[in-house]
């Protein structure tokens, strides 16, 4: 092979190599690890769940409204969520779950509360606990909540229960 030939074929590779390296830097590998869907490696909150929500009267425990709503608890412990209140008066809500002992769950999340114009109100800000039912399919909790406004100030503070079922 002549010098020019060789030189030329080491230069048409020089794109190629770098195109590799730059890859490799940006976190590209030839090796994808895939996140395990054995069975065995899931919780069993894992899932959709849909809940009855009561909102109570947080020093009698009287009732002031219900409502549901919707929980996707996905693995890794985030948890995404959404109710059938209008959308034009909050956003989705984002969050995390971690297992407790017993059955039990806690999950946090928030989401964004709008004005009837549509400005921003606020947040609110929800913790609950749950439990588990010995079917898997169902759960009993409590929830605490807090009405926060745009400077992040507390405005309120809700108490309430909630009943789920598995829907997925």
């Amino acid at each position: 092979m002549s010098p020019n030939v060789a030189k030329s074929c080491a230069l048409a590779l020089i794109p190629s190599i770098v195109t590799l390296l730059l890859v490799q830097a940006c976190g590209g590998s030839s090796d994808a690890v895939a996140q395990s869907t054995a069975a065995s490696d899931a919780d069993v909150i894992e899932g959709v769940w849909e809940s009855t929500i009561t909102i109570r009267d947080c020093t009698s425990g009287a009732a002031i409204r219900t409502f549901k709503g919707m929980n996707t608890f996905h693995r890794g412990g985030t948890l995404s969520d959404t109710n059938n209140q209008p959308t034009v008066n909050r956003g989705p809500g984002h969050g995390v779950w971690k297992k407790g002992v017993g059955g039990s769950y806690t999950a946090s999340f928030r989401f964004y509360r709008y004005n009837p114009d549509g400005s921003l109100a606020g947040s609110q800000k929800v913790t609950r606990t749950t439990t588990l039912a010995a079917d898997n399919n169902n759960t009993n909790g409590t929830i605490s909540a807090q009405l926060i406004d745009t400077a992040d100030a507390v405005l309120q503070t809700l108490c309430g229960t909630e009943t789920s079922v598995r829907l997925f």
